[in-house]
């Protein structure tokens, strides 16, 4: 299965894969997620260049996959 761009599950792999970077490595999971989520939001935001419609619609699929990994995170830290 092929993860498009700017989907939700996009922004979930990248979210993942940006917290394993070695300057979050000393960090807890939640502020590595919080630090992951906020840097990824900083490109989209200031450095991606793209209509304003589709920035707006970046961002919410960043936000609802941010809340689908803090979820999957908590889900984990309760086993």
């Amino acid at each position: 299965m092929t993860v498009l761009f700017g989907s939700i599950e996009y922004f979930e792999k990248e979210i993942v894969q940006h917290m394993s970077n070695d300057p979050y490595r000393h960090l807890s999971a939640s502020k590595q997620l919080e630090a992951s989520y906020e840097w990824i939001k900083d490109e989209l935001a200031n450095v991606f260049i793209c209509s304003e419609t589709t920035k707006k619609d970046l961002l919410e699929n960043l936000s609802k996959a941010y809340e689908k990994v803090s979820v999957s995170m908590e889900t984990l830290t309760k086993t």
